[in-house]
């Protein structure tokens, strides 16, 4: 069953949405040159080899489960520059999920199971039926994404392939969050007590959607950072999310 709004009373072509769709299209390519002979002997310090391995691991892992919220979020959505939005997102998952696996089975032979790390967030999204839940908690871990990329491109360097690919994907990350932003802007301009529900989305589930410390000291200990310095800069990330949201207006 076609569930989008009205194809002939159509109108987005000004839409905020619609922006972020083209931006998309224009950098499709973007890993059409990367140079896949590195990864048998990336260009990353000599530490940080088995790091890049686990890293991307999981990040294959994640993007995996993305790509299924991103899926779910389209089926569900009826606003059409949303829905293609969403639709280029899946896209964009498949392709970090192929790309991770990729670097790793070519450096390592297979892609290491991480599952396990992944298993609080599979049961978070299992107990979610609202789209405004789903979409709230995927857009955020997806903020959270855009931190850890910046850490990842930083450690092993913008020169490495593995960094090149935390770069490329980093832009999409970009414009998913942006995509989010703007969409919770709309709903709250249609019913200002949303701010309500989704501070209330995150604090609930809070001890799931936020990096904790055990995330922080990890991060902290591939970029060789101080435990203060990642820790602010994940706050940062965090509170920053839900100040854009709200920034259009300031609502009580």
């Amino acid at each position: 069953m076609l569930k989008c709004e009205k194809m002939s009373e159509l109108s987005f072509l000004t839409t905020g949405h619609y922006d972020i769709y083209l931006k998309g299209k224009e950098k499709q390519n973007w890993d059409r040159d990367l140079d896949w002979s590195l990864a048998e002997d990336d260009l990353i310090p000599e530490h940080l080899k088995d790091t890049a391995i686990a890293v991307a691991s999981l990040s294959a892992h994640v993007e995996v489960l993305g790509m299924q919220n991103a899926a779910e979020l389209l089926s569900d959505c009826e606003d059409f520059a949303l829905k293609i939005g969403l639709g280029q997102a899946v896209n964009d998952e498949a392709r970090h999920a192929e790309l991770f696996s990729k670097y790793v089975m070519l450096a390592n032979g297979n892609v290491q199971d991480l599952s396990k790390n992944t298993e609080i967030y599979d049961q978070h999204f299992s107990t979610l039926t609202d789209f405004d839940d789903i979409f709230l908690s995927h857009v955020f871990l997806e903020n959270g994404a855009l931190e850890q990329f910046n850490i990842f491109i930083q450690a092993f360097g913008s020169n490495s392939l593995i960094g090149q690919i935390y770069k490329g994907a980093l832009q999409d990350e970009a414009r998913h969050v942006q995509m989010g932003i703007n969409y919770f802007r709309e709903q709250i301009i249609k019913n200002p007590y949303k701010v309500k529900k989704i501070k209330d989305h995150l604090n609930q589930f809070q001890n799931i959607l936020h990096v904790n410390d055990a995330g922080i000291n990890w991060l902290a200990e591939i970029s060789g950072k101080s435990y203060e310095e990642i820790k602010n800069r994940v706050e940062n990330r965090q509170s920053g999310f839900v100040n854009k949201i709200l920034e259009e207006k300031c609502y009580a």
